[in-house]
């Protein structure tokens, strides 16, 4: 357990190549940001209560008393909310005994520089900053607390891109050295229609993984190239075959084909499909790219270099 006064950052993420079938051992992209969340923690007067306050770009947002040592919830904005947190709280103790095991009084402050609405990592974040408050192992503490792939705590602890392969022992992660020249006309977009990518993985994983032996392989060649890639109009091919077989795996429409026909370029789906954010590439240029989107009612449409943390 780290001692007050204490402060730490863990970055936001975004799933560039690999979507679904990361969960199945395919090598992915993923890419840190600029923007992630801080956690601080201060002494607090109040004995027995562990204060907690989250923040994100709207301000304030969620409130907790927690009681110490027994992780009780005393009070709070949001119940459901708090019992997430406790129980990550809990996982954190499971691998260290130590863990707020005081009752000495605690408060806890975690700002996000992006909307929690995102799905840039709000909960990958929480998760690699209480391992590290913990001083516990990140990658064990995701195992304990979610069935993803964990490729979004990996990103909330690097500066660079990642090649990431899942495996339920000792997932391999390898800096990527992926910084294209033609950074400048890749777009993130934001759909406003939150995923539930929890419900997305559970539902995917009854799948039986020795149909996809091909799709995986090819994802994962694919993966290899986009991070290799130099020009636009090769990449742009590269993703929209990324999308072809992932809508063949998943028998979901491609984003594209749905909504985005007459876009001059590339679209494809990041993370799980139907949500969040997708990636524009165009060499149609900003105000093409902008004014497209706003055309179809996306208004927040943001510079790839400006959040991607590259090399």
């Amino acid at each position: 357990m780290m001692q007050a006064p204490y402060s730490a950052y863990a970055r936001g993420k975004l799933l560039i190549t690999g979507e679904y079938l990361v969960l199945y051992g395919a090598p992915a992209l993923a890419v840190p940001l600029k923007t992630g969340q801080e956690l601080q923690l201060l002494d607090s007067a109040e004995q027995g209560i562990l204060k907690w306050e989250a923040k994100d770009t709207s301000g304030l947002w969620f409130t907790a008393a927690i009681g110490l040592p027994d992780l009780s919830i005393i009070e709070t904005t949001d119940a459901e909310v708090a019992r997430r947190l406790v129980r990550l709280l809990e996982a954190a103790r499971s691998l260290n005994g130590d863990f707020l095991t005081s009752a000495e009084g605690k408060r806890i402050v975690t700002t996000l520089g992006f909307d929690r609405h995102w799905g840039l990592g709000s909960s990958s974040t929480l998760t690699a900053l209480i391992a590290g408050l913990a001083a516990a192992d990140a990658m064990k503490l995701h195992r304990l607390t979610s069935k993803g792939s964990g490729y979004d705590v990996a990103c909330a602890l690097s500066d660079v891109p990642i090649r990431y392969r899942w495996d339920a022992e000792a997932p391999e992660i390898l800096p990527a050295d992926f910084n294209p020249p033609f950074a400048g006309d890749l777009y993130l977009i934001y759909l406003d229609k939150k995923q539930d990518s929890t419900a997305e993985v559970a539902a995917f994983m009854k799948k039986d993984a020795s149909l996809l032996k091909s799709e995986i392989a090819e994802i994962g060649a694919l993966t290899d190239r986009i991070i290799q890639c130099v020009d636009i109009e090769s990449f742009n091919g590269l993703i929209e075959r990324h999308e072809e077989i992932i809508s063949a795996v998943t028998g979901k429409e491609t984003i594209k084909k749905m909504y985005f026909s007459g876009f001059k370029g590339a679209v494809k789906s990041l993370g799980a499909w139907g949500g969040d954010f997708i990636l524009a590439a165009s060499s149609a240029g900003g105000d093409y790219v902008s004014s497209y989107f706003a055309a179809k009612g996306l208004k927040t449409v943001l510079g790839f270099r400006e959040m991607v943390k590259l090399p």
